[in-house]
């Protein structure tokens, strides 16, 4: 089908999915103010919890001394490889359905409540049949508060039918209650907010992706782009707290050579997307090539309204029109974050790489505002605006292993300012430990 009939097909589908109750929004967050944070812990730092049938977990908070059973799931691994069960390459556990000392517990930490007592607990939960509950306490080093969850093990676990992302695997779009997303050849091309409004229209064209490299002695010279890479989407996995796809990625460089990009995992979660990397390079590219340099970015198809700050950028932002003014043309900025801000919605996009990338590797801004200017293949013309980053002078990467992540934020009921606290949060990791347990180390009931 062709892109844009793609595109057309998913915006009634993204509104039958909405009408149907799910997914719902989040929040609103108890002690820890936190919406973009999701905990993980394994089975292992659960106090051997693990080994419980996944079907006997509950998880509970306490908000005004009453138990809410919060969405949560159970993300199996093999060793700390993810187990994505549907798609065309699936992965399964070696355990499947049993929380194992390496899989994971997921769940919102804005979900998180108070504290409360055992006998609380047990006069709440009297009828659940708990044999083991886990208390997981959550601080937040930006303002030092703490909140709590309880982990349940038990013969009929508190429930919820609550979740905050639906996916359909048959049109690759992701749902939650503030965005959609909409795959094609497993790259994003639809892109929707219900922010401050119900749903708006695909503001989307696609993404950009720009790489040049040059062999010593200028032996061979590569020009690349999307369009000349092979990207699949080969597994995921639906859960109400988050959905994980994994996708496999490779550019063609000519005479039967092709360059590998390897797995990739996108997050996708109620309010942020998520999408770390990492490389290998067994030794400087500098050995081989002369220089190499990429950008990468989206192509909005019309943002007229809104406004682009970043580092670098006067206070005001810059206002988008579809025309460079003079300052836009010289910007040149260098920064790991911009923002698109329209009334009181707003997109943060913030990269974050290892201390070794950030020492060795200047992230440059783009920035393109030119309804006139084509940046093919796209469906609208002109770049209203083009934004993301550039890197130059690749080559230079010692070897050795980097990582880096990408997170994109929604910010509904957005004011001038508010990115500061999110990009501190996004640099800033919350702690989870288990602080208080009962019943036995594990709960090895026979699943029902």
């Amino acid at each position: 089908m062709h892109r844009l009939a793609v595109a057309a097909a998913w915006l009634p589908l993204a509104a039958h999915l909405a009408a149907a109750g799910e997914p719902v929004s989040l929040g609103p967050c108890g002690p820890i103010a936190r919406p973009y944070d999701a905990i993980e812990l394994t089975g292992e730092r659960l106090d051997h919890l693990g080994g419980t049938p996944i079907p006997r977990l509950g998880l509970v908070a306490f908000r005004g001394g009453s138990p809410v059973p919060i969405p949560f799931q159970i993300d199996e691994r093999r060793g700390r490889h993810l187990a994505l069960p549907d798609g065309p390459e699936p992965t399964v556990d070696d355990r499947p359905g049993i929380f194992d000392h390496d899989d994971l517990l997921v769940f919102m930490a804005c979900d998180a409540g108070e504290r409360t007592t055992p006998e609380v607990l047990a006069q709440a939960l009297a009828q659940a049949g708990v044999t083991a509950w886990r208390e997981i306490r959550i601080e937040d080093p930006v303002d030092h508060r703490a909140g709590f969850v309880y982990l349940v093990a038990a013969e009929h676990p508190p429930t919820t039918d609550r979740r905050y992302v639906a996916y359909d695997a048959a049109h690759d779009l992701v749902v939650t209650a503030r965005y959609r997303v909409g795959c094609v050849g497993a790259l994003p091309a639809y892109f929707a907010l219900a922010l401050a409004e119900p749903l708006g229209p695909n503001l989307l064209d696609g993404l950009r992706l720009r790489a040049e490299a040059t062999l010593h002695a200028h032996l061979a010279h590569w020009t690349l782009d999307e369009t000349e890479g092979e990207h699949e989407l080969i597994a995921w996995k639906a859960g109400p707290v988050r959905v994980v796809r994994r996708s496999r990625h490779r550019v063609y460089l000519g005479a039967g050579l092709y360059l590998t990009a390897g797995l990739a995992h996108t997050y996708f979660y109620a309010q942020h997307v998520f999408g770390p990397g990492s490389m290998k390079l067994p030794f400087s590219p500098a050995l081989l090539f002369r220089d190499i340099s990429a950008w990468g970015g989206a192509d909005f198809r019309d943002l007229r309204g809104w406004r682009y700050h970043a580092p670098g950028v006067p206070p005001e932002g810059f206002a988008i029109d579809g025309r460079m003014d003079p300052a836009e043309a010289a910007f040149h900025g260098n920064g790991d974050w911009f923002l698109l801000a329209h009334g009181t919605e707003a997109v943060l996009v913030a990269a974050v790489m290892s201390e070794e990338l950030t020492r060795l590797l200047r992230l440059g801004l783009v920035y393109r505002d030119d309804a006139e200017h084509p940046a093919p293949p796209e469906r609208a013309p002109g770049t209203v605006p083009l934004v993301g980053y550039r890197g130059a002078d690749v080559q230079k990467l010692p070897a050795g292993r980097y990582w880096f992540q990408l997170r994109v934020l929604v910010l509904p009921a957005y004011r001038p300012g508010d990115e500061r606290r999110a990009l501190d949060e996004v640099h800033t990791s919350l702690t989870a430990d288990l602080s208080a347990r009962s019943g036995p180390a594990a709960a090895r009931a026979a699943p029902r």
